[in-house]
């Protein structure tokens, strides 16, 4: 593999020349710090940009065109990282090598055409595909409280972290989605080029260098911010534990206990708590699992992660409601044990195999590739086997440390008023 990185006009391209895939990707972001009221545009905008152009005006011609070029795709997404926002689009398309050459040039046209030729008329993007997306849009938000999971997993977002980023969904009220017009979305579309944005490219294939250079030249007139940008929060949080009960007529119901992590060091939030993490609740035989599902038969599911650039961790689990009471009480022992030698001793080589298995995964995931060298513009991100290194050396007394500096900050519960017990 060869890696480079090259930046013009603050449009930074990070190149990967890998034969490892029989596909080539490229991959725009484009990155700003988060604003909330970005959000009622972000969903829908990259829909209509996808769903058809002025060139391949129909969604039918759309696909036509991208059979034609032997499956090439573009998909887009809005999403939300820490402490910035960003809208991706993707192009993925079958290396050359085994189709003709032209094929190169085709399928970024492709890509630049859906980025830079949106199906625009009379100022606003057309009216009939709009009109079809938003009410997609509506549809979507109104079904969140039908999905107990999503409901209860954005509940908990609003509650735990309050006044920041990560307390959003990507979802716009409906009070916004229904206030959009076709005019001020494309009003919206147009900030895209005019320097509110950084522009980060990540090619990655069995290609020549020539790419890059094809790559600048599509995005030549385009504007890139050149702001230093960060995906951590800075944010001082309340003390106070927070609990909150929210009630809808599911049969089951879902749990959520944070905990925020409390001036963690760079090391700690990128390898200590990694290990901490799986032997709490991501492997098989894991804490929680063990003592919550196993012992007591208190829940259906139950697990843990981490979020790094909002420093905290969650549990979550799937219970009955009458078993709330106990099942937080165990969750915390479960916690406190993560202090006791004897316990995290009997899991912590197998903690170290599972996180070595997964980095093991990279090699043959092309999202993981290219996510770590767009990460690596906002945030200090270590290659692959370094991390493996750093993971190996974490030390038991680390792990045991950790509790120290994690404290109990809420506990929210989407209690399923359908069911008997």
């Amino acid at each position: 593999m060869e890696y480079k990185k090259i930046n013009k006009n603050n449009i930074t391209v990070h190149y990967i020349n890998t034969d490892r895939f029989k596909t080539i990707s490229v991959v725009v972001f484009l990155t700003k710090k988060f604003n909330k009221d970005d959000i009622k545009y972000g969903s829908l905008l990259v829909n209509n940009l996808v769903y058809s152009s002025k060139k391949y005006n129909t969604k039918n011609k759309m696909a036509i065109r991208g059979e034609e070029l032997f499956g090439s795709r573009v998909s887009s997404s809005f999403g939300i990282t820490g402490n910035c926002e960003s809208f991706i689009f993707s192009l993925d398309f079958l290396n050359p090598i085994y189709t003709e050459n032209k094929y190169l040039d085709e399928s970024l046209d492709f890509l630049k055409e859906i980025i830079f030729n949106p199906n625009i008329e009379n100022n606003g993007f057309y009216e009939e595909y709009f009109n079809v997306l938003k009410q997609d849009l509506i549809s979507s938000i109104d079904s969140i409280k039908d999905n107990p999971n999503t409901y209860a997993s954005l509940r908990y977002a609003q509650t735990m972290y309050k006044n920041t980023p990560t307390a959003y969904t990507t979802l716009p009220s409906l009070e916004d989605a229904r206030s959009l017009t076709k005019e001020n979305l494309y009003e919206f579309y147009k900030t895209l080029f005019d320097g509110s944005f950084k522009y980060n490219i990540v090619v990655l294939g069995d290609t020549s260098d020539d790419i890059i250079d094809k790559i600048f030249k599509i995005f030549n007139n385009v504007k890139s911010s050149d702001e230093k940008l960060l995906f951590k929060i800075e944010h001082k949080y309340n003390d106070k534990i927070t609990t909150k009960i929210d009630t809808l007529p599911f049969n089951q119901s879902k749990l959520y206990v944070g905990y925020r992590l409390n001036n963690f060091t760079d090391y700690e939030i990128n390898y200590v708590i990694r290990v901490y993490n799986t032997i709490l609740g991501t492997m098989n035989d894991s804490i929680l699992f063990n003592i919550v599902r196993e012992a007591n038969s208190l829940c259906y599911t139950i697990g843990s992660y981490y979020s790094k650039y909002n420093p905290s961790l969650t549990i979550y689990a799937g219970i009955n409601k009458s078993n709330y009471e106990k099942t937080v009480e165990l969750i915390k022992k479960c916690v406190i044990d993560m202090s006791n030698r004897k316990i995290v001793e009997r899991l912590f080589d197998s903690a170290k195999k599972t996180i070595n298995t997964y980095l093991n995964n990279y090699y043959d995931d092309v999202t993981l590739q290219i996510n770590h060298y767009y990460n690596t513009e906002f945030d200090t991100v270590e290659d692959i086997e370094k991390t493996r290194e750093y993971i190996n050396n974490v030390t038991i007394d680390e792990v045991l440390s950790l509790n120290e500096k994690i404290t109990l900050s809420t506990i929210y519960m989407l209690k399923g008023d359908n069911s008997n017990d």
